[in-house]
């Protein structure tokens, strides 16, 4: 028989930490398309776990993330996926201590992976609705001046607006 040490989490995910992410089990979030059609998402996952980078991984592709691997656990994280009904494309956040946050857009076409800590950037009017307290990151290629990405986020409501090559979500209040 042998015995394995599992390492020490060395930091907790807080209160205020894991609800960087206001989506809850089963909840249901409303977007509208680049084509102004109404799309539902669907939260089909929502755990606190503890995290490293294999489990990380595992957890955004829909994998088991309540068996850690017994080597590299920092911290707790938690990560919501949700889904949109065809299973088209799904979004996926995880945020860690500290609301260091990574966002993943899945889709058909492959995958966008944003990783940042959610500073408060301000005001802004996304479909005629001011939000407070709004990160906003926007990316544009060196090379040919094309967007890359565009996406709003608030740790009240979720995604607000997400914009990737053709495809754009508006968040419906």
């Amino acid at each position: 028989s042998s015995c394995v040490k599992h390492a020490d989490i060395i930091l907790k995910l807080s209160e205020e930490d894991a609800a960087a992410i206001p989506y809850e089990q089963g909840q249901t979030v409303k977007f509208l398309d680049q084509n102004g059609d109404t799309v539902t998402y669907q939260v089909e996952r929502d755990e606190t776990y503890p995290y490293n980078y294999e489990q990380y991984i595992n957890a955004i592709h829909g994998g088991d993330v309540m068996h850690p691997a017994p080597h590299s656990v920092e911290c707790y994280a938690r990560t919501v996926n949700l889904c949109e009904q065809s299973y088209a494309n799904q979004l996926s956040f995880t945020v860690k201590p500290g609301k260091e946050f990574s966002f993943r857009f899945l889709s058909s076409e492959g995958e966008l992976s944003l990783d940042m800590y959610l500073p408060s950037n301000g005001i802004c009017t996304i479909n005629g609705i001011n939000y407070e307290q709004v990160h906003h990151e926007i990316l544009y290629s060196q090379y040919t001046g094309e967007l890359l990405y565009d996406w709003y986020y608030n740790e009240e409501f979720g995604l607000l607006y997400f914009e990737k090559g053709d495809v754009s979500l508006t968040r419906i209040p």
